[in-house]
């Protein structure tokens, strides 16, 4: 059985790569900025909203409370509430 060689492929194809990166960088002349395309971007409706609940939401005083459990080394973990959630997200995965 013959065993490829796969790993050292991909490493000198990673070397090639940063060879020809900075040869790049070395033959570009400064002050002349290549043309590079232009990308647009769309973003979804629900992804825009769930960008504005997440930047305007602070904190919670829970959070800070849990916070500061975690570090004085009081919080105590509940392996109950955590099998619960874990079996409760399993599920709606399904659906």
């Amino acid at each position: 059985m013959k065993i490829g060689n796969g790993y050292n492929n991909y490493l000198n194809a990673v070397r090639q790569n940063q060879t020809n990166a900075q040869n790049k960088e070395l033959t570009t002349k400064p002050g002349h900025a290549e043309k590079e395309e232009s990308v647009q971007v769309n973003i979804s409706d629900a992804a825009k909203q769930l960008a504005k609940t997440n930047n305007t939401e602070l904190p919670s005083a829970k959070i800070e409370a849990i916070k500061k459990a975690v570090l004085d080394g009081t919080y105590e973990v509940s392996p109950e509430k955590i099998s619960g959630s874990m079996l409760e997200t399993m599920k709606n995965q399904r659906k």
